[in-house]
Order: structure tokens, then C-alpha cells, then sequence
């Protein structure tokens, strides 16, 4: 009897999957982008684990966003290849530190900006991709080839990265929408002239990151870190993805702060993301004092 209790079920049939629950902290919340309606950390961890291609926003500077990810990453279950903003752009996955290698060291041979990124900051995601993805990409672009971008547009870029960008072009809300990023990010003192180097800039590093879940996602589901900006539906990568990739489905979770306007769900903020995660905000500086 012991053994047939063991063996019960169908001969060869998987045992059930453990539930995984992922509990948020009292400071954080996810809310639907278009109905306002709560979900529960369940909630998100089901719609994740559901999508073949998770495009997690953040503020860069914001600890509470690179946590929350962190705790939703390690719960998925789904180990997925993780592609980095913060890595150089790679054409294969980058290798895991070896037995015994310091992390920071392990960072420094892989091109990870520490100084410029304030890491620690991205230590509970970057934990958390080793820990439980299935790869890691980086998918950052290098200064020389966006300067070079800048100043001549979309046709120097990369062949396969002008290729994404021209397959799918943005349309003039999604111009009209980085532009007025790019502007209100540069506290409004950005020179008119400098807006179309700068949109073709924004738009060869939203490439580099679709082309790198796209090889990430070829062997399974693909995770994006980045900046709330590239994984914006109405202007980054997800219109890539779903050109390249029509049937496969693309979940966008914008990670946003209490009190701001992308916090506030409805209409415009769901031309943004699919759901939003809000937390407290980061304590900072005025960007602006000065500039």
C-alpha cells in the first residue's frame, strides 16, 4: 500500500506542480495599466510565468524596483534567459562566475559599468538571474556605435539592428512619446536639434534588446531588465517583439513611484505598460538643480 500510495496516478505521470507564492511588500503595489484593478503577488507571478517574452521596467536608481523583480524572478519557476540593459551586448549568453569567482570581479570581465550603475543597486536582480535564469545576455550598446548613430542616424546603425527598426517603425505617437521623454528627462533644456540623433540613438538600443530576447527567448521564455523607457509598448521594444515574434506573447510590467503620473492607472498609462508596480520612491537629489 505504501508503495502504490507512492506510485498513485497514471504510471509515468509528473507529480503536481508546488504551488509558488510571492508575497509583496507593504509599500509595493501592482495594478492593472488599464482597469486600475489589484493584483496580488500570485497574481503577478501567474501572469509572468504565462508570457513567453517579460519586459520588467525600472527606475534605475529605485533599490525597491530591482527587489520586487528580484522576488518575482526567483518565483516564477519559469528560468528564464535574462537579458541585462546593464551588460555589454552579447552574441551568446554570458558565462556564469566560475566556482569561487568574486561577483564584483566577475562584473568587471563582463563590461558591467559598476561606478555608473551604483551597484549595488542591481545586486538583488542580478542575484536573482544567476540563481534562477535560465542564461544571461547583455544587450548595451557601446558609446562609440550610438555616437556614431547620433550624429548619422538609423542607416549607421548595425545591419541587424537597423533591420529591426525599420521593420517596425515607430509612427508619430511613438516618436511624439520619446521625444517628450528625452526632453522632460533633460529637465526641457535639450536643444531642438539634438532630438532626432537622440530619438535614433533611443531607438538602436531598443533593438540591441530585442535582438538579444530573441536569441535568449529561442530555447525558452526571455526576461528583460531595463529602463522604464525601452520597454514602454507605445515606443520601445515590445514593437519589435511583436513583429518579429506575432505569436509569441509579450508581457510589459512598468515599475513606477507613488504620487507620479504614470502611477495613476487608465488610458494613457495602459498605452504604456500591461501592468504597473508601484513602490515608494527613491530618495534623490533634484535632477535638475543646476543643469
Amino acid at each position: 500500500m505504501l508503495a502504490l500510495t507512492a506510485c498513485g496516478g497514471h504510471a509515468g505521470t509528473a507529480p503536481p506542480p508546488v504551488p509558488v507564492t510571492m508575497t509583496l511588500p507593504e509599500s509595493t503595489a501592482v495594478l492593472d495599466a488599464a482597469t486600475g484593478a489589484s493584483l496580488t503577488g500570485a497574481d503577478l507571478v501567474r501572469r509572468a510565468a504565462a508570457a513567453d517574452f517579460v519586459l520588467l521596467g525600472e527606475l534605475h536608481d529605485n533599490a525597491y524596483h530591482h527587489q520586487v523583480r528580484a522576488a518575482l524572478l526567483t518565483a516564477s519557476g519559469k528560468h528564464p534567459a535574462v537579458v541585462f540593459e546593464q551588460f555589454p551586448e552579447t552574441s551568446a549568453p554570458i558565462p556564469p562566475p566560475e566556482p569561487g569567482q568574486d561577483l564584483e570581479a566577475w562584473l568587471d570581465v563582463h563590461g558591467f559599468d559598476r561606478t555608473g550603475w551604483k551597484w549595488p543597486l542591481h545586486q538583488p536582480v542580478v542575484d536573482a538571474a544567476l540563481a534562477s535564469g535560465r542564461a544571461i545576455w547583455g544587450s548595451g550598446i557601446s558609446r562609440d556605435e550610438i555616437r556614431v548613430v547620433f550624429h548619422q542616424g538609423i542607416d549607421a546603425a548595425p545591419e541587424g539592428l537597423r533591420r529591426l527598426i525599420v521593420d517596425a517603425p515607430l509612427d508619430q505617437a511613438g516618436r511624439s512619446a520619446i521625444e517628450r521623454e528625452l526632453i522632460e528627462g533633460h529637465c526641457g533644456k535639450l536643444p531642438p536639434e539634438m532630438l532626432p540623433g537622440m530619438r535614433a540613438a533611443q531607438s538602436v538600443r531598443d533593438a540591441s534588446m530585442a535582438q538579444a530576447l530573441l536569441a535568449g527567448g529561442a530555447t525558452g521564455p526571455a526576461w528583460l531588465i531595463a529602463g522604464n523607457g525601452h520597454v514602454r509598448i507605445d515606443m520601445g521594444v515590445p514593437r519589435m517583439l511583436h513583429h518579429e515574434a506575432p505569436a509569441r506573447t509579450v508581457l510589459v510590467v512598468g515599475s513606477v513611484e507613488r504620487g507620479t503620473d504614470e502611477a495613476v492607472p487608465g488610458a494613457e498609462t495602459a498605452r504604456r505598460y500591461d501592468l504597473i508596480l508601484v513602490t515608494p520612491p527613491a530618495g534623490r537629489p533634484d535632477p535638475c538643480a543646476g543643469m
